[in-house]
């Protein structure tokens, strides 16, 4: 192998320096004589191959005793790496649709006498996904990481609660089940916190710190009232993604009931098929609603803090709006 690979280097920069001279004269001269001198250093190097045969021979025959620890690290690493991304890119796009809500809120005017709202901004979304992919990315990247080491973690105690199970140690699995409770428990925590913590980067473009810090400030202040209105938004978003699920599989089983009785020349579709083609609708239907939910619940999010950090903003934007808000909810407005 440590031959063959050598030669095969060999060729691969031979073919890829006279690709160079047919596209630039200059640069393929340059990678011929790179060619060359590597052709040499095969020759003079022949002698030290049957050292590094020993050295490659004993490293991969120890990782056979080494890959449990091996394959353990990389599976931690592709855990975290799951987390990670996938925070980041729902952050991203919380901050995104936060931006665009909070341009609404400060910069939308209301057309008298219409449902008609103008806003003197040019391209709202491009800017505000602008600002998340720059200036926000790194507070993004920094709360993310928080919640994907928590998230991690939470993971392996899982797993350690398993395995412990299966060997009968019921210490160790106790140990792990109250340690997986607490790590779900601020799991969930810096998850909804973060909601509002990205809400502050996204309107203000604060580091995700100082965000954080007045978030808990916010918290203090209005964090009753902030989780009684996300949970009564929160009842309304649950039952629609189950209403907009049931509806999507009542019409795939439809459709699929017709299609085996009008259009299939073999037999028709037995009643097992229409119910797995019904559950694959139901699922299709909550998460494609679950797009529309995000924008929602990022969109409420951004409209209560921003009316507890600055009510008077929306009295000079939307008055209408305003008093409807000063009726329905009086204290948040002082």
């Amino acid at each position: 192998m440590i031959k063959g690979t050598f030669i095969l280097s060999i060729i691969l920069n031979i073919i890829y320096a006279v690709i160079s001279v047919l596209i630039n004269p200059i640069l393929g001269l340059i990678m011929l004589v790179f060619a060359f001198l590597y052709v040499l250093c095969y020759f003079f190097w022949r002698s030290r191959i049957p050292f590094a045969k020993v050295v490659l021979k004993t490293v991969t025959s120890n990782n056979r005793i080494n890959s449990d620890a091996v394959g353990y690290v990389i599976y931690v690493f592709l855990i975290f790496s799951l987390y990670f991304t996938s925070q980041v890119i729902n952050n991203v796009v919380h901050v995104t649709i936060a931006g665009v809500f909070a341009t609404y809120y400060f910069r939308g005017v209301h057309e008298p006498g219409t449902n008609k709202i103008e806003v003197d901004v040019k391209n709202p979304t491009i800017k505000s996904f602008n600002r998340a992919i720059t200036t926000s990315f790194g507070s993004i990247c920094f709360g993310s990481l928080l919640i994907a080491i928590v998230s991690t973690l939470r993971v392996l105690a899982n797993q350690t609660k398993n395995e412990a199970a299966e060997d009968d140690n019921y210490l160790l699995c106790l140990i792990a089940c109250c340690v997986e409770c607490i790590l779900s428990c601020i799991e969930d925590g810096i998850e909804y916190f973060n909601v509002y913590a990205f809400t502050e980067v996204a309107i203000y473009g604060k580091s995700y710190c100082q965000a954080a810090k007045d978030t808990w400030t916010l918290c203090k202040a209005r964090g009753i009232e902030a989780i009684i209105n996300d949970n009564i938004i929160g009842n309304v978003l649950g039952i629609g993604a189950i209403a907009v699920g049931s509806l999507t599989a009542v019409v795939t089983c439809f459709v699929a009931k017709v299609f085996s009785l009008g259009l299939l020349d073999n037999g028709k579709l037995s009643n097992e098929v229409i119910i797995i083609f019904g559950l694959i609708g139901f699922i299709i239907g909550c998460l494609s609603f679950s797009v529309v939910a995000q924008v929602i619940n990022s969109g409420v999010a951004t409209t209560f803090v921003c009316l507890c950090e600055d009510p008077d903003a929306l009295r000079q934007t939307k008055p209408e709006l305003w008093e409807k808000v000063r009726d329905t909810y009086p204290s948040i407005v002082y």
